[in-house]
């Protein structure tokens, strides 16, 4: 009887032994980033380079972030952080995270910039979904200065690129009527596959390109504008997304650069009314 106790422990081992080594850690899924990059890991990223004076670092993000990580962001060298505030999910929706996470970037001395991941396959028109960012971040004191829209994989929206086109018009001609600076996150690839390579969104409009090999860190390029080609009405960009799916400050965001020196400061963000002004800090290349 011992001689069998002992044998089915050893098997017991053997199985717990096995079934411990066969365990992974799930993988970072973001429906926003590309198809072929969302399943990735995040790796803990390089350090900022000190006194690079040509460009400033910015984060963007869709997972709401606490004061202490972006104060840790701060002192990590980061200057500005991109929040999502329209989640494409369903019909897509208002991104109530974001309020939080604007307050708290302000609270850390960061520049905030505000960026919406629009639903093309919605029965709510482009304009509308615009209309849902603005009314959700007013009610909570906050002024929008400007929205960046994420005009990204090609798989997520319609084969025609026209209607492409309308929708992303409606939303540019709504933030027009609000006064906001308008700005796209795009690529080459995916602006010529949505749009056909649409060049009359307007010279007012600024550019967000990413370029990344791949998630983590050995997908990065290089953190400038050295790589960047015009397509579209784009002749310089704003802003350059050169990796994804890395970990900052123990969370995971995309790593950015943008020309230093056409950020406002992040004082800027509250006016003599007491509003937090989110967006508008970066300016556009010089």
């Amino acid at each position: 009887m011992l001689l069998k106790s002992v044998a089915l422990l050893s098997v017991l081992a053997v199985l717990c032994h096995s079934a411990s080594v066969s365990v992974k850690v799930l993988p970072f899924v973001d429906s926003s980033l590309p198809v072929k990059f969302r399943e990735v890991i995040a790796e803990a990223a390089p350090r900022v380079p000190p006194n690079l004076a040509s460009y400033a670092f910015a984060v963007d993000l869709s997972v709401p972030v606490s004061l202490s990580q972006l104060q840790c962001l701060k002192q990590a060298g980061y200057s500005a952080v991109f929040v999502r505030a329209y989640n494409p999910a369903g019909q897509g929706s208002f991104d109530t995270n974001s309020c939080n996470t604007i307050q708290n970037a302000y609270n850390a001395g960061l520049g905030t910039e505000i960026y919406m991941t629009p639903q093309p396959a919605s029965s709510k028109q482009g304009y509308q979904q615009l209309d849902e960012i603005y009314q959700g971040l007013t009610a909570r004191g906050i002024t929008i200065r400007s929205v960046w829209i994420q005009v990204t994989s090609p798989t997520n929206w319609p084969s025609n690129a026209n209607n492409n086109v309308n929708f992303i018009n409606s939303i540019v001609s709504r933030a027009r009527q609000y006064g906001m600076t308008v700005g796209i996150y795009t690529s080459y690839y995916d602006w010529n596959q949505i749009t056909n390579g649409w060049s009359s969104i307007g010279n007012d409009v600024l550019l967000w390109y990413w370029n990344v090999l791949g998630g983590g860190v050995n997908g990065e390029t290089p953190a400038s504008f050295a790589d960047f080609r015009a397509f579209g009405c784009w002749t310089t960009p704003s802003v350059k997304q050169f990796a994804q799916v890395e970990q900052v400050c123990q969370f995971t965001v995309n790593r950015d650069v943008y020309a230093a020196g056409t950020m406002l400061k992040a004082a800027d963000a509250v006016e003599e009314d007491g509003k937090i002004y989110a967006g508008g800090f970066i300016q556009g290349s010089q």
